[in-house]
């Protein structure tokens, strides 16, 4: 990444400056203006403050003492592997792009040659965008798209699943070993209410040999034994005991529990592959850790983190850091969500031996998870540390209303999928009616309008849905997105320029691709120009890795949705200001073919990382 070499290229240049041996923190990022550089350093100003000196004048020995360890190579072996040729990665032509600008900035501009160069490797190897090793030999866990059994999954569990399923396929482009886990709710109270509501409707699906829609009846009899268990607080106690059977091992109540469990995960596995995430790694219910559970109780109390009370409930008191008492057992002996949730990090950090060990959950759960890492803590679980929770915001209705399924108010995300995908294929039939493959396109535009709208937004901040705004095809949008993508490559297909096939295979489409990068070689040499426009681009395609980083460093997905925007914006700035097929000079031609093909590629695999599709015409 560029932003690492200048990086290290500082951290030698201020080896001397440094107080005892310490190296500062410092930033290196693009510029809000691009007339202040490709890429901009804060280090004079941090240093500066350290050394009590005026941040302009240690940028001034920083651009010197850059010079001077560019130019005679005094630079660590680290430095010089990632630099590469010392002289072409801030040189042009004898005269540096290095300046300095108030307070104590120092600005970096990239020369043609340079920006010539790493335009080259991504269309000679588009495959290799955005990837890296970085992650190599870490775990990472992440749990989302925590569905319940017999209850539908509604538009408030699309950001759990969306978010998670971004961050895995980003956490798999940089290396790291992502675990992906659901944690069905398979196991509680709320299993005791299906299993009261089921007898009391005397229901005998399990025994039948064909059942139409066995969860939709399922839905239905845990939606009116809730409603009733709401009207009648004495309900509740019954299921409370129903749940209770379960845990003793009940046959009866055992027989159907396995039942509902297998009919909710295939409406499950259903709802996922429709909305096309990833496979999950493992389907790891609640129940599973119903014989890891007493040995923590067992712990807990032997180390006296724990007390067990007059009515039998086991507690950890935590009142004292403001976290009030975290309950592992129920006065009714059943377990809780924070014993099943310990039993699952110790199981995870024993089978998995996680480096990271994330929960992509809604805010609500914060002080839950609060309770939960200070009681693995203190029984002195490992991995408590690495354990995250990426909490979430709500997504409302446009009157303000949080979106719930509790008596039945819930939007199904089924039925959203199905909206978006006729809302989609009405947009395109009014757009390009002669469209094949309309009805392909159009679901991949719906789904990912859905998954757009959501990731453009930062995790933690509550969304208003609009269809108007999630499926418009100007603006922040997946729609916007995947339009500019199609029309990048309509200009491919009438210059028959494509990436190379897989597995060494020669056609037409190869060899001109082969030819733009070997033109892009020799360009580099022979003092081609690049406008401003051209030039902004191929920077912003240098940041795409970087992106992905920054992503992950805080685990939201809007960093990179943010940046593919920007990266359209640009793209369709060109598209109309810069022709492409017509262009009489062969030398502009190819280097915008070249830039169309980067820029392409780039999208693509930008939005192949937030789980969005690009169809090739639109």
């Amino acid at each position: 990444m560029m932003r690492e070499k200048i990086r290290t290229l500082i951290a030698d240049a201020i080896k001397d400056r440094s107080i005892e041996g310490y190296t500062p923190e410092f930033s290196v990022v693009p510029p809000e203006n691009p007339a202040h550089g490709d890429y901009a350093s804060n280090i004079a100003l941090v240093l500066g403050k350290m050394l009590k000196k005026n941040p302009m004048e240690v940028a001034e020995e920083l651009m010197k003492a850059l010079e001077k360890s560019i130019c005679h190579s005094e630079q660590s072996e680290e430095s010089r592997a990632l630099t590469g040729s010392l002289t072409d990665v801030l040189d042009d032509g004898g005269r540096w792009n290095i300046k300095v600008a108030k307070p104590g900035f120092l600005n970096f501009f990239l020369s043609d040659a340079v920006l010539l160069h790493e335009l080259e490797k991504i269309v000679r190897n588009p495959d290799a965008l955005g990837k890296s090793e970085i992650g190599e030999g870490k775990t990472v866990m992440v749990e989302y798209f925590q569905l319940n059994i017999a209850k539908r999954p509604h538009i408030g569990h699309i950001r759990s699943a969306i978010i998670g399923d971004a961050l895995k396929r980003m956490l798999l482009s940089q290396g790291y070993n992502a675990i992906s886990d659901t944690h069905v709710g398979d196991w509680g109270t709320q299993f005791g209410i299906l299993l009261l509501g089921y007898k009391t409707a005397v229901a005998d699906l399990h025994e039948r040999e064909v059942v139409h829609d066995p969860f939709a009846e399922l839905e239905e009899i845990y939606l009116a034994e809730n409603t009733r268990v709401k009207d009648d607080p004495a309900r509740r106690e019954l299921a409370k005991e129903e749940f209770a059977k379960l845990e003793q091992g009940n046959e009866e109540n055992k027989k159907l529990w396995q039942w509902m469990v297998e009919v909710s995960m295939k409406n499950l596995e259903a709802s996922a592959a429709r909305l096309g995430l990833l496979p999950f790694d493992e389907h790891k219910g609640e129940s599973f850790y119903e014989d890891r559970m007493p040995p923590i109780v067992a712990l807990a109390l032997e180390k006296n983190i724990a007390q067990k009370k007059d009515d039998g409930a086991v507690v950890v008191d935590l009142n004292s850091e403001g976290l009030d008492d975290a309950v592992l057992i129920k006065s009714d002996g059943a377990s809780t969500y924070l014993l099943r949730d310990l039993a699952t990090i110790q199981y995870r950090q024993n089978q998995w031996h996680f480096w990271k060990n994330l929960y992509v959950v809604d805010v609500r759960q914060s002080h839950h998870f609060k309770q939960l890492f200070r009681v693995a803590e203190l029984l002195g679980f490992e991995g408590v540390g690495a354990s995250e929770h990426v909490s979430y915001g709500f997504i409302k209705t446009p009157q303000g209303g949080a979106i719930s399924t509790r008596g039945g108010t819930g939007i199904s995300l089924e039925n959203v999928i199905d909206e978006a995908v006729e809302k989609a294929r009405g947009i395109i039939w009014e757009k390009n009616p002669d469209l094949k493959n309309a009805d392909e396109v159009a679901r991949m535009v719906g789904i990912g309008a859905l998954k757009y709208f959501d990731l453009s937004h930062h995790r933690e901040s509550d969304i208003v849905f609009s269809w108007e705004r999630a499926l418009s095809f100007d603006g922040n949008t997946g729609p916007y997105l995947q339009y500019t993508y199609a029309r990048l490559k309509s200009i491919l297909r009438k210059a028959q320029v494509n990436k190379p096939p897989p597995s060494g295979r020669h056609s037409e489409r190869s060899e001109e691709s082969r030819e733009l990068a070997g033109f892009l070689a020799d360009a580099r040499n022979d003092a081609i120009s690049i406008d401003p426009l051209e030039h902004q681009i191929i920077v912003t395609l240098l940041c795409f890795p970087e992106v992905i980083e920054d992503a992950l460093t805080i685990w939201s997905p809007h960093i990179l949705a943010g940046y593919l925007y920007a990266l359209a914006q640009n793209a369709n700035e060109f598209y109309h200001t810069h022709p492409v097929l017509n262009e009489p000079d062969a030398e502009k031609k190819n280097l915008r073919l070249a830039l169309v093909v980067a820029v392409a590629e780039t999208l693509a695999r930008g939005l192949s990382l937030l789980g969005i599709e690009t169809p090739e015409e639109m």
